[in-house]
C-alpha cells in the first residue's frame, strides 16, 4: 500500500515538473524573435522609429536564410502618416537581387521588378509581396553566399503651413498694445519635407513685414527634383514683390493673389526671405481710421517627388552531399 506521505511527494514533484516546464516554454516565447533568424525560420526588419516621412516602408517580412532552388516571399508594409495627407504615384521596386530572380510580384504584369499603387490616404497601410527564387547549388559552386537585397520607393506628397501677419500704427508699436502673432501649421511635420516661417513682427504701417520661409528635408531619403511652392494670400490686403526670386503671381477672382515657384531642397534645406507689406488703399484706410493694428496670413502649400531605399541581406544555404 503506497503511504500517504509518498503520494504527497509525488505531488509535489509533479508540480515542480508543470512550473519547470511553464518557465521553459515561457523563455522560448520571449526568446523566439531573436532567434528565429538564427535557424532561418524567418526574419523581419527593426521596427523604424516614429515616421517623419509621409510614406515609408514601416516592416519588411523575408526568410533570412534559404536553401537552393527554393521560392520564397519578400512582404512589404508600406504605411501614410497619418498625420499627413493622401500620396499619389508611389512605386516600390526591388533591386541588386543578384543570384536571386523573381517570381512572381504584385504587379498584374507578371514578375516585374516595381509595383505601382496610385493612392494611399493619411494612415492607410497596404501590404506588398514578392515572391523570389534562389538558384541549384551548382549555380553558386556551394558555397556560403548572402546577397543584400535592395529596395527603393518614391512618391508624390503635398504639405502646407499658414503664417499670420501683423501690422500696426506706430503708436501701438511703441508702446507695445498689440496682440502676438500666431503661428499655425497643417501636414508641415507628416511629410519628408518640414515647412518654417517665422517673421520680424509686428511691421509698422508702411514698412514691409521680413517673413522667413525655410523648407527642411528632415526624411531619410531625398527629394527627387525641386519642390514646388505655392504662397497664396489676400492681394486686396498683402502685396508681395512679383517675379521675386523666380515666382510668378497669378491672380484670382475671388481676390487672392498665389505666388508660384520651385526651391531645390535635395538632401538639405533652403530659405527664402518673403517682404510683405499693406496693400496701398488698406494702409490708408487703417492709417486714416487711427486703427491699432491689422491681421492678415498667408498660405504655404508645397508639393514634391519623395525617395526612400534600403537594403536587407538573404543567405544561400550550403547544400550537403550524402557521404558514403
Amino acid at each position: 500500500m503506497t503511504s500517504t506521505k509518498n503520494l504527497g511527494k509525488r505531488g509535489q514533484n509533479t508540480g515542480l515538473v508543470l512550473v519547470g516546464i511553464i518557465v521553459v516554454v515561457v523563455i522560448v516565447i520571449i526568446l523566439l524573435p531573436y532567434i528565429s533568424s538564427d535557424l532561418g525560420i524567418f526574419n523581419s526588419s527593426p521596427t523604424p522609429p516614429p515616421i517623419t516621412q509621409g510614406v515609408t516602408v514601416s516592416s519588411i517580412q523575408y526568410t533570412s536564410s534559404v536553401s537552393p532552388s527554393t521560392d520564397f516571399d519578400v512582404s512589404f508594409s508600406i504605411t501614410n502618416n497619418i498625420d499627413g495627407k493622401g500620396a499619389t504615384g508611389i512605386d516600390l521596386c526591388l533591386d541588386n537581387l543578384g543570384i536571386f530572380t523573381i517570381v512572381s510580384s504584385p504587379s498584374q504584369l507578371g514578375p516585374q521588378e516595381c509595383v505601382s499603387i496610385p493612392t494611399l490616404f493619411a494612415g492607410g497601410s497596404v501590404l506588398e509581396t514578392f515572391r523570389l527564387s534562389s538558384p541549384s547549388n551548382s549555380a553558386y559552386q556551394n558555397i556560403p553566399y548572402t546577397q543584400l537585397l535592395a529596395y527603393y520607393i518614391n512618391y508624390s506628397y503635398r504639405a502646407g503651413a499658414s503664417q499670420s501677419l501683423e501690422f500696426v500704427s506706430q503708436q501701438a508699436y511703441s508702446s507695445g498694445d498689440y496682440p502676438a502673432p500666431s503661428l499655425s501649421s497643417y501636414g508641415n511635420t507628416a511629410g519628408p519635407v518640414s515647412i518654417t516661417t517665422s517673421a520680424q513682427l509686428p511691421a509698422v504701417y508702411g514698412t514691409a513685414a521680413q517673413i522667413s520661409l525655410a523648407l527642411t528635408n528632415a526624411g531619410t531619403g531625398m527629394v527627387l527634383g525641386s519642390v514646388n511652392v505655392n504662397i497664396t494670400m489676400n492681394s486686396s490686403e498683402i502685396n508681395m514683390s512679383q517675379g521675386l526670386f523666380g515666382f510668378t503671381a497669378h491672380q484670382h477672382a475671388n481676390g487672392t493673389v498665389t505666388f508660384s515657384g520651385s526651391l531645390s531642397v535635395g538632401t538639405g534645406s533652403t530659405s527664402v526671405t518673403l517682404p510683405l507689406s499693406l496693400g496701398q488703399n488698406e494702409e490708408s484706410s487703417l492709417s486714416s481710421n487711427s486703427v491699432p493694428y491689422f491681421l492678415s496670413a498667408m498660405q504655404v502649400s508645397i508639393s514634391y517627388n519623395y525617395l526612400e531605399n534600403g537594403f536587407f541581406p538573404v543567405t544561400l544555404k550550403v547544400e550537403s552531399y550524402p557521404t558514403t
